[in-house]
């Protein structure tokens, strides 16, 4: 029969001591500085996050935030390692972002980092002030000396080291770009959310998380462009691709920094939804929080995601360049969808291949050019393909024997019946209603029985009632990629029957589906 272990509750506290000593020693030299903007370095912050790290990691084995006697230390290490993490990764980008060869804001960007920075470092003193207090009601020993010269300055030289390693060659590096410059296009296209977000008034930004956004969302969001950087690092910056083109590392630049902003959002949303959520609203400014909940969605909300959709909007321009310099240029011939044209859905669809790309790609029909990227102006297209099967009806039923067997008038709806059902045997028409019947529409005086049925039988494919098939075909005109998709999605119909009916799409157009 096995019995229960008794905790060991001075052997727990000898194991936290030991732990908590190279982060108290940290403090310890922290406390010793009059001006705090002095010690916020990433030599610092980088040794602060790491050894809270530990401590964090140690007290949570032990059940520490679950226990009344150690859940404020616990929570006071939690702050510190979250607000060095994301004070680090603030520095991080004051410093490096200069490098980024971003195209525009960087002046007005800087000031903000600084703004932000220098919020950071107020909270982060009062963190280690409850942090020392909470350690002392723990019975954690006080005595964390440091070394002065551990923490010393060191000047930074200017300058990089020479790239004299020999870069890999790529045979086709105009593919390459073009794929790079199109992927960080779609991952733009799932980030529409951070300019909606950008644009609320402050009195929504308590309805924010995690109405609309969460730790989850942001953070899945942020690995897809880390995932960005990495393909540049492995398969650009390692070969002789960069030499090519000046805008290669822009767009690394500009993907760079959405990752980062967004790596900082994740962390502070996770300290929202973790820490401050918990409160009641009512008590959280008697609550002891480094920084206020206005405070920290203000930051969130104007700082990171407002310059992540700022020079994530600024890459996008810049990958539209770089696709329309290198794409190979073509053009196809394709029909027009049978089921009413380009009605939403065969739109859509074209417009969202084209979407995906990046690419300029217009439709020719008549003479008359649209671009081919944006639903409204495809719905335009069907203005011209009614006109031409209007003048394909009135030619096919003069050319019709029945024209010449009615010449009475008061026989020309029996001979608009006989024409009608010509017409769909000829397969010139198709048949939406389940329950047809002809207009009842009066003839003109002077009116030709071909001009009568004409006007009818207008007058049903202006209700939607009717179609008219024809062989009309349009011209799609651009980047060779996008023509490949779309004569796949011409060739099933642009997703429908002839009857409007949903067709599944191939696999090689499986990226609709998102």
């Amino acid at each position: 029969m096995s019995s229960k272990t008794e905790f060991n509750n001075d052997s727990f506290l000898k194991l936290i001591d030991h732990l908590f000593k190279p982060l108290g020693s940290h403090i310890s030299f922290a406390e010793s500085v009059e001006d705090w903007n002095d010690i916020i370095s990433t030599d610092f912050l980088g040794r602060a996050k790491s050894s809270s790290s530990r401590v964090e990691e140690m007290l949570d084995h032990y059940n520490a935030k679950n226990n009344l006697k150690w859940r404020t230390f616990r929570e006071n290490i939690s702050s510190i390692k979250l607000f060095t993490d994301v004070a680090y990764i603030t520095l991080h980008l004051k410093h490096t972002s200069p490098q980024y060869k971003l195209l525009s804001g960087i002046e007005t960007f800087l000031a903000d980092t600084n703004d932000v920075i220098d919020q950071y470092s107020t909270s982060l003193h009062w963190i280690t002030n409850e942090l020392i207090e909470s350690s002392k009601l723990v019975g954690l020993d006080q005595d964390n000396s440091h070394n002065q010269d551990l923490y010393r300055a060191i000047e930074s030289p200017r300058g990089q080291l020479p790239s004299d390693l020999k870069k890999g060659h790529i045979d086709n590096p105009e593919q390459v770009i073009v794929s790079l410059a199109t992927s960080y296009l779609n991952l733009a296209s799932e980030s529409v959310l951070l300019k909606k977000i950008s644009k609320l008034h402050c009195d929504d930004y308590r309805e924010l998380v995690p109405n609309s956004i969460s730790e989850n969302s942001i953070r899945l969001l942020e690995s897809k462009f880390h995932n960005l950087q990495s393909l540049y690092d492995t398969y650009i910056s390692s070969s002789d691709i960069e030499k090519l083109d000046c805008d290669l590392k822009l767009i690394r630049g500009h993907a760079s920094i959405v990752y980062h902003l967004l790596e900082a959002s994740t962390l502070l949303i996770h300290y929202y939804e973790r820490h401050i959520m918990l409160i009641p609203v009512q008590t959280q400014t008697e609550t002891c929080i480094p920084i206020s909940t206005e405070k920290i969605l203000d930051i969130l909300v104007n700082y990171y995601i407002n310059y992540a959709e700022q020079f994530l909007t600024a890459g996008k321009n810049l990958c539209k360049k770089v696709i329309k310099k290198y794409a190979e240029e073509g053009k196809i011939d394709v029909s027009v969808p049978v089921y009413r044209g380009f009605h939403v859905r065969p739109s859509t669809l074209v417009s969202k291949i084209i979407q995906h790309y990046g690419s300029e790609v217009f439709l020719h029909i008549g003479g008359v050019k649209y671009d081919a990227s944006s639903p409204m102006n495809l719905f335009r297209v069907n203005e011209e393909i009614n006109a031409v099967k209007r003048r394909n009806l009135a030619q096919n039923i003069n050319s019709l024997k029945t024209i010449t067997a009615f010449e009475n008038r008061d026989d020309y709806e029996k001979g608009l019946k006989e024409i009608f059902h010509e017409l769909l045997e000829d397969n010139k028409i198709i048949n939406y209603a389940s329950e047809f019947s002809l207009p009842d529409i009066k003839t003109i005086s002077e009116e030709t029985l071909g001009e009568f049925a004409n006007r009818a039988i207008a007058n049903l494919l202006a209700q939607g009632k009717i179609d008219l098939r024809t062989d009309l075909v349009v011209t799609f005109v651009g980047d060779k990629r996008v023509l490949a998709d779309l004569e796949i999605l011409a060739s099933c119909g642009y997703g429908e029957d002839c009857y409007g009916n949903n067709v599944v799409l191939p696999e090689e157009l499986s990226y609709l589906r998102k």
